[in-house]
């Protein structure tokens, strides 16, 4: 018998056309699942969160394990995002958070569109055990025109921020900013800069074991810029000097300065110490009066912003005593000297 007859038969059983589509559809059968098994979306899940309790702070990082991970995924606590997605592979990721508040929390799942898979009450962030606190900065709204200055006023809120207690008079604008190891003002052109005091609510943490008050992730600090939210949307707030909540009283000190005549003879009743700021609201102290006091020495008497603070006086934050070290800062002229009486904190206040 012939192979191949004359009607294209194998064996005179099949037709060669059939047998090669059958062997056809036979071969793309691995095809198929080898297709399915590299391409088809595969569910991704999370199955377990490390840690699965962490103490409220200002940034901590978890560590997810799962299945079916992808870069481009994404991870919310509630509706608190991570910073960033660490892709370590698809059975792992890293998430950076910061500023969660004390709560249980389900670990949301995204890819780029919508919710890919939901660990419920995975994690729980507990309270911290340092205090809130409050804590007063001197500084200025800036990036302001004329109307926006005026619509910042003593006594507003400034909600997840704190409290103005007072404001000044609007001067050009200047922002403080870092140039290698030197602090540089540059001029912002046509706007304005609202000096203020602004009361602080803010968290106590220990990045390192050292101590600060932080609202956000912005540690209250001289010179942070910190973005406040004031009837005018988003106001750049930045820091000149920082005090403690205590209330500021004036008192009247007296102090032997000692310089050079020329420095000495620049003295006037009514200088102002600025704190080495040009900010009108950062006063440390005014000139009253000045005495000759002997070669090289001038008397002085001040009124000093001073706060009472553990039976003791604060100066700029520094304890102010008799024979305490002072220095008096002004626009024109900065000199050093050394306190010779101050009245005992708990004494009436002088008239």
């Amino acid at each position: 018998m012939a192979i191949v007859d004359e009607r294209g038969r194998l064996f005179g059983r099949w037709n060669l056309l059939d047998l090669a589509v059958l062997i056809l559809l036979i071969g793309l059968i691995p095809l198929t699942y080898v297709a399915y098994a590299l391409f088809h979306d595969r569910p991704p899940t999370v199955v377990s969160v490390t840690p699965n309790q962490v103490q409220e702070s200002q940034e901590f990082q978890l560590t997810i394990r799962g299945t079916n991970l992808r870069p481009y995924m994404r991870i919310s606590l509630g509706a608190h995002q991570a910073r960033d997605f660490v892709f370590r592979s698809t059975e792992e990721a890293a998430l950076p958070f910061a500023h969660v508040a004390p709560g249980t929390y389900d670990v949301v799942l995204y890819d780029s569109a919508q919710e890919r898979f939901r660990l419920r009450d995975a994690i729980t962030v507990t309270a911290s055990s340092f205090p809130s606190a409050e804590i007063v900065a001197i500084g200025a709204f800036g990036n302001l025109d004329a109307a926006g200055a005026a619509k910042l006023t003593t006594g507003m809120e400034l909600p997840g921020f704190g409290r103005i207690i007072s404001v000044g008079r609007a001067v050009p604008d200047l922002t403080q900013v870092f140039s290698g190891a030197k602090i540089v003002a540059v001029p912002i052109r046509d706007a304005l800069r609202l000096p203020a005091v602004v009361l602080f609510r803010c968290n106590v943490r220990a990045p390192g074991g050292t101590p600060v008050c932080s609202v956000g992730d912005v540690n209250i600090a001289p010179t942070a810029l910190l973005n406040l939210t004031t009837p005018l949307g988003q106001t750049p707030f930045q820091i000149e000097r920082v005090r403690s909540g205590h209330p500021v009283e004036p008192v009247a000190i007296e102090v032997r300065l000692t310089g050079s005549p020329a420095v000495l003879s620049l003295i006037r009743p009514g200088d102002v110490d600025l704190g080495g700021t040009a900010n009108e609201l950062a006063v440390l102290s005014r000139v009253v009066s000045a005495q000759p006091g002997g070669a090289g020495q001038l008397q002085v008497s001040l009124i000093a912003q001073l706060q009472n603070v553990n039976q003791g006086w604060l100066y700029d934050s520094t304890p102010l005593r008799v024979g305490s070290p002072i220095m008096i800062r002004t626009p024109r002229y900065e000199i050093g000297g050394v306190v010779t009486s101050i009245r005992p904190p708990d004494s009436p206040a002088s008239k």
